[in-house]
């Protein structure tokens, strides 16, 4: 292939279709090896060696729409900086956005969850099964258009999604089935067994995602804004800080549910966010909605049961939002040293 001419079989990226889905499908079209494939057409870069979705560099994305002739507009929606501005503000070169899920790469390995999927999705996909890009998000745990539990392994072996190397071990051909098969045990995950998702968790994931495209509130009209206060409440939830212990606790009464009903062993260490296990993260981010919910009526009322301090909320957190600190800080920070104060006063009369 000439490095100027327009790839025979290209087809456009379908919609929401992560960069890496999209990119492996065109070598399947092409009837080349995905890790052939794009060392061709990207000059002999290591494609798979990489975070492809988060880290591709524009100079790929602009060779992708001379090659397929896809817009790019629709080449940049692939990528996870699509988020940025939205879910977080800027990752940094180099660095991992918040929110979005680690894959733990070794070479062409994954050894983290990294990339969740609705077997329905792939199964309504017909022939050409793709994986989406907020099943690489944190924030996601559940399809609301299916109305089941997102996954984020195979049942069948236990292996993180590798969907480039469904041709693995066999060198002399090429792919023979969609990418929806599992790389190590070849086990359809579109045909797998799913979870019905209850009405209240499917409310809390469809709010998550109305969120992130228009905003909170009339207050809160950028979304990373609520994102940034909503990572803040769930690390504080999962932290093994004597600090937050009292935090914890009101929570886990308030709602009925705690993390350590899932694992144990939170609460005894320090795991990031997008290391939780699935059902610990869908489990702490609604703790965390459930606390925002009606705001701040809800905190009020919840911080007036219990003896929770303005420490864990505000603790380590590098940029505040005014709508958040300033009900923080006057109610559990002035307004206790006044009240305390006052108490002082009245033992002296």
């Amino acid at each position: 292939m000439s490095q100027a001419s327009r790839l025979p079989c290209a087809t456009y990226p379908k919609t929401d279709e992560l960069l890496s889905s999209w990119l492996t499908r065109l070598a399947h079209d092409h009837l080349i090896k995905t890790h052939t494939f794009g060392k061709m057409l990207f000059s002999g870069a290591n494609v798979w060696n990489t975070d492809l979705d988060r880290s591709a560099p524009e100079s790929m994305l602009h060779i992708l729409t001379q090659r397929t002739g896809t817009p790019l507009a629709k080449v940049e929606q692939t990528v996870l900086r699509r988020y940025e501005g939205q879910l977080y503000l800027h990752s940094g070169q180099g660095r991992i956005a918040p929110w979005v899920l680690p894959l733990g790469i070794y070479h062409r390995t994954r050894r983290y969850y990294g990339l969740l999927f609705c077997p329905l999705c792939l199964r309504r996909d017909g022939e050409t099964p793709y994986f989406r890009t907020h099943w690489r998000l944190a924030i996601s745990y559940a399809c609301t258009r299916c109305g089941v539990y997102l996954q984020d392994r195979c049942p069948g072996c236990g292996q993180p999604v590798t969907f480039f190397r469904v041709e693995l071990g066999r060198k002399s051909e090429l792919a023979d089935r969609p990418i929806s098969h599992c790389f190590n045990c070849g086990l359809d995950l579109a045909k797998i067994p799913t979870e019905h998702a209850p009405a209240p968790v499917l409310a809390d994931q469809r709010e998550l995602e109305r969120i992130l495209y228009e905003g909170w509130n009339e207050q809160v009209f950028h979304p990373h804004l609520y994102f940034v206060v909503l990572r803040q409440l769930v690390k504080q939830f999962i932290n093994a800080r004597s600090a937050s212990a009292a935090l914890q606790q009101a929570i886990d009464t308030e709602t009925g549910w705690s993390p350590l009903q899932e694992n144990f062993t939170i609460r005894t260490g320090k795991v990031s966010i997008e290391l939780l296990p699935l059902r610990v993260r869908s489990g702490v981010l609604r703790q965390a909605q459930w606390l925002l919910t009606d705001w701040p009526e809800r905190f009020l009322e919840m911080v007036k049961r219990y003896p929770i301090t303005s420490t864990p909320f505000l603790y380590a957190m590098p940029a505040i939002p005014f709508w958040f600190q300033r009900v923080v800080i006057e109610n559990l920070y002035v307004g206790r040293y006044f009240q305390a104060l006052s108490m002082h006063k009245k033992k002296r009369l």
